[in-house]
C-alpha cells in the first residue's frame, strides 16, 4: 500500500495532469488511507497515515483553493468558492447524519464497506489515539469554513426551535 500511496501523492502534485485525474488521485489515496486506518490502524499509526491522509488529500486542496478564490483576477472565482466549500464540508463530514450536514452520498463521497474479517483488531489506546488525532484535524478546518458553520448553525438552531 505505501508504493501505491506514493504513486497517487505524485499524480496530485503532477501539473501535466488535469482537474479530474487530480481528484480522481487524491480519492484514490483517501480510500486507501481509510482502508488503512480501519484495517490496521497499528500499522496505520506507526507510519502516521492520517497525517499523511490530512496534508496530501485535505490540507494542500484547500491550501490551492483558498488561493484562488482570493485570487480576483480569476474569472471562475465563484465557482472556486462554491467547489472549496463542497470540499470543506466534504472534510468534515463522513457518513454522519446531523441537520446541520449534508449526508456524505450527496457530496459523492462513498463509504465502502470493509469486510470485518480483514480488520486486525486494534488497542484500546490505539483506537483513543485516533480519535484525539481525528479531533484536532477537524478542528484545524473550522478556521477555514467558521463564518459558513457558524451560519449553518444558526439556521439549525432556527428551525428546531419552531422560531421561524
Amino acid at each position: 500500500m505505501g508504493l501505491q500511496a506514493e504513486i497517487l501523492k505524485a499524480d496530485m502534485t503532477d501539473s501535466k495532469l488535469g482537474p479530474a485525474e487530480v481528484w480522481t488521485s487524491r480519492q484514490a489515496l483517501q480510500d486507501l488511507y481509510q482502508k488503512m486506518l480501519v484495517t490496521e490502524l497499528e500499522y496505520a499509526l506507526d507510519k502516521k497515515v492520517e497525517h499523511d491522509l490530512w496534508n496530501h488529500a485535505f490540507k494542500n486542496q484547500i491550501t490551492t483553493l483558498q488561493g484562488q478564490a482570493k485570487n480576483r483576477a480569476n474569472l471562475n472565482r465563484s465557482e472556486v468558492q462554491a467547489n472549496l466549500f463542497l470540499f470543506l464540508e466534504a472534510a468534515s463530514v463522513f457518513d454522519v447524519d446531523l441537520p446541520c450536514h449534508v449526508k456524505s452520498s450527496q457530496l459523492g463521497i462513498s463509504n465502502k464497506q470493509t469486510h470485518t474479517s480483514a480488520i486486525v483488531k486494534p488497542q484500546s489506546s490505539s483506537c483513543s489515539c485516533i480519535c484525539q488525532h481525528c479531533f484536532i484535524h477537524l478542528g484545524d478546518i473550522v478556521p477555514y469554513n467558521s463564518p459558513l458553520l457558524v451560519g449553518r448553525l444558526q439556521v439549525t438552531s432556527i428551525v428546531h426551535s419552531g422560531s421561524w
